[in-house]
């Protein structure tokens, strides 16, 4: 937590809060009663922060340092690299084992280098600079990444690696051809990913409807996927629970197998629990699973303290809190409703009752996992859905038989004698995952399914509900919880709902410098569109990510349009159709729409009371100025455009030299949220230019 914080915050306010920590601990500390309690935090805080501190010093800056220089290299592929939005070229990580002459182990960024395969080394040039991305700088960062490299030619090939890490991969690759030899495409994808780690082969629809579902988490191996996996070795109070040499062997398998899925952050998280646990049945120890998952993220981060900082270590370490909290509760609910004095009986009502706590507890379970996982998803601005409990409930039972299908299929596939249950279990393998992603597109395409939760509303609501928690259960009056808990959440939808009433957002969604704006608006939107294909596909994750609102009209500003799909709108207005150089379109939200074309360039002006927001395509040249309050800017600021205020997706526009009078907001995926006639707030941005 200390390290998470000391990378959150901002550089200024990281002294102060850690000293108001220490003096709050301390404190505490003085206390007999709470002194048991402080002093671990305290000493756990100042270890953390020390150490974070001294891996910065230690392990970042000497590679920070190196930003600016062009240098020449020889890098090994690793096994991230994909295709790029360079034709031959692929984009992912390279490993620095030689920086001009001298040994060197250094991770680089690098958005396009020549095609090579995952272990492949060369020699090249490039210039080197700091992680630009704001959004993606702390993911690189947790993956040991903290520089970018440009790649600017002098290409020289070299013998391919001989490291064991690209032989399990060329190994994982070679089942996983085996294991999708007779599956569909879209099924032996999902098959390969929750077996062997290989996400190369999802399609982008396939992981869209389990990200919809609200169960993503089966397509990344995780403590699930190894818990499953660990109980085909072991049975609980099986005889060889105990027996050393049995335990040992799991313990290899389990360590071989973390290495073979490429060591992501669950399948670390998960492996070192197991391990524990196993360490533990060794020495006769019951194991405990908190202290365990503390001492997992403490090895974790110990390696890299900025570790905490990847949205997989948050999801997998909150998700785990969730479903501990789910058992407590359980174990709760049956002692007060099925106490030991009466165990021995086994009436109906009995067995009744202990069914229906076994179904309470799966709900529950499913429920406060979710809810544990919602700040972290909200914190990086991701979208909740709310099918994400019945889609669990539905499917996460249906992943222990794929998963032995899936080690029968690899097994059969290995004997050319077996061909024949090679492809029965196939078959077999093919019908189940079919059923499961039948329900997992069914959930998907729920009504709650996508879900627009305002960030800091909902964080507001989260921790009011857990302060309530923690209240009632220091009051041991936990069994008022959930009255309490239903009224307070019924209130806050109800004010959320009247406090969003008439609030009109605008967000830039595509390519840096040639963003589409989107308009939405009490659950209708408005797009204008300028671009091509990834716009258009930017464009529907931004709809989705913000509940999926219904598209009044499509403007399309280009000059040149090609064919686009655009049957998501209600209306579409191509504005190089247009009879007139001008018109106008009222729409049912209140918003009213002027279009102007030209020769040169089109433009558009939407107008919500007395808010005016343009954009353009190109230079459009218009009878008059045209004034608005708000300009949503691409490559260029027309002349007839005139703005108090605008808006850019990116980071340096070309034409921010030259213009000197306007307030310009920038950011990666900025957003405006205006409440006509009260405020306007940016937010997701900062200002480049100040009138």
């Amino acid at each position: 937590m200390a390290e998470l914080a000391a990378v959150c915050l901002p550089p200024l306010a990281v002294l102060p809060t850690a000293a108001f920590v220490v003096l709050v601990l301390g404190a505490a500390c003085l206390h007999p009663a709470v002194r048991g309690y402080a002093l671990p935090l305290l000493l756990g805080s100042l270890a953390g922060s020390v150490w974070f501190w001294g891996y910065h010093t230690w392990a970042v800056l000497p590679q920070t340092s190196l930003a600016g220089q062009n240098v020449t290299a020889i890098v090994e592929v690793s096994t991230d690299a994909e295709a790029s939005y360079q034709d031959g070229c692929l984009r992912g990580t390279l490993h620095i084992r030689e920086l001009n002459g001298e040994p060197c182990s250094i991770k680089v960024s690098c958005s396009a280098f020549p095609y090579a395969e995952p272990g492949d080394k060369f020699t090249a040039a490039f210039a080197l600079q700091e992680i630009t991305s704001r959004r993606y700088r702390q993911s690189w960062y947790a993956k040991g990444v903290y520089l970018e490299a440009e790649y600017l030619g002098d290409y020289e090939s070299h013998e391919p690696s001989a490291s064991p890490i690209y032989a399990l991969y060329r190994l994982r690759q070679d089942l996983s051809r085996a294991l999708c030899l007779w599956l569909p495409n879209e099924l032996g994808g999902i098959e390969a990913a929750v077996l062997l780690g290989d996400t190369s082969r999802l399609s982008q629809t396939v992981e869209e409807d389990f990200r919809t579902a609200g169960v993503s988490h089966l397509l990344a191996i995780s403590g699930l996927h190894l818990s499953l996996l660990c109980g085909l070795l072991s049975r609980r109070g099986g005889r060889f629970r105990f027996f050393r040499p049995y335990l040992a062997l799991q313990a290899v398998l389990i360590l071989f197998y973390m290495v073979f899925t490429g060591m992501s952050v669950s399948v670390l998280r998960a492996g070192i629990l197991v391990l524990i646990t196993l360490a533990g049945y060794a020495l006769l120890q019951p194991p405990d699973l908190l202290t365990s998952l503390g001492l997992a993220a403490v090895l974790i981060s110990f390696s890299n303290a900025y570790a905490p900082c990847d949205m997989g270590f948050q999801l997998s370490f909150c998700g785990v809190l969730g479903v501990q909290l789910g058992a407590a509760l359980s174990r709760w609910q049956k002692k007060i409703l099925l106490p030991e004095a009466e165990a021995e009986q086994r009436n109906i009502r009995r067995r009744l009752l202990q069914r229906l706590l076994n179904l309470a507890e799966t709900v529950e379970t499913a429920a406060l996992a979710t809810l544990a996982t919602l700040p972290v998803l909200l914190a990086h601005g991701l979208s909740a859905g709310g099918a994400a409990i019945p889609a669990n409930l539905l499917t996460v039972w249906m992943l222990r038989p794929a998963l032995i299908l899936g080690i029968l299929v690899l097994l059969a596939s290995s004997f050319s004698w077996l061909v024949p249950l090679y492809r029965m279990f196939s078959l077999l393998l093919s019908l189940w995952l079919s059923w499961m992603y039948a329900l997992v597109r069914w959930c998907a395409n729920l009504p709650v399914a996508r879900l627009y939760l305002p960030r800091e509303y909902t964080l507001l609501v989260w921790c009011v509900l857990v302060f309530l928690a923690l209240v009632f259960w220091a009051r041991h009056r936990l069994l008022w919880y959930g009255p309490a808990a239903a009224i307070c959440l019924l209130a806050a939808v109800y004010l959320g709902a009247h406090m969003q009433q008439g609030v009109l957002r605008v967000l830039l969604a595509g390519t840096s410098g040639n963003a589409c704006t989107v308009l939405i608006r009490d659950g209708q939107a408005v797009v204008l569109f300028r671009g091509g294909a990834a716009n258009l596909n930017a464009v529907g994750d931004c709809l989705a990510d913000n509940g999926d609102p219904d598209c009044l009209a499509l403007i399309d500003l280009r000059q040149d349009p090609k064919e686009l799909d655009f049957s998501g709108a209600d209306t579409v207005v191509a504005l190089e159709e247009q009879s007139s150089a001008s018109s106008s379109l009222t729409l049912e939200n209140g918003m009213t729409v002027d279009c102007f074309t030209s020769s040169g360039g089109n433009a558009c002006v939407v107008q919500l009371g007395d808010y005016r927001i343009g954009t353009a395509a190109g230079q459009p040249e218009l009878a008059s100025a045209v004034y608005v309050d708000l300009f949503c800017a691409a490559g260029s600021l027309p002349e007839s455009m005139q703005a108090r205020t605008v808006l850019t997706n990116s980071t340096e526009p070309r034409w921010l030299e030259e213009e000197n009078t306007l307030t310009v907001y920038a950011g990666e995926d900025p957003e405006v949220v205006i409440r006509p006639g009260t405020s306007v707030v940016f937010k997701e941005g900062e200002i480049l230019a100040v009138q």
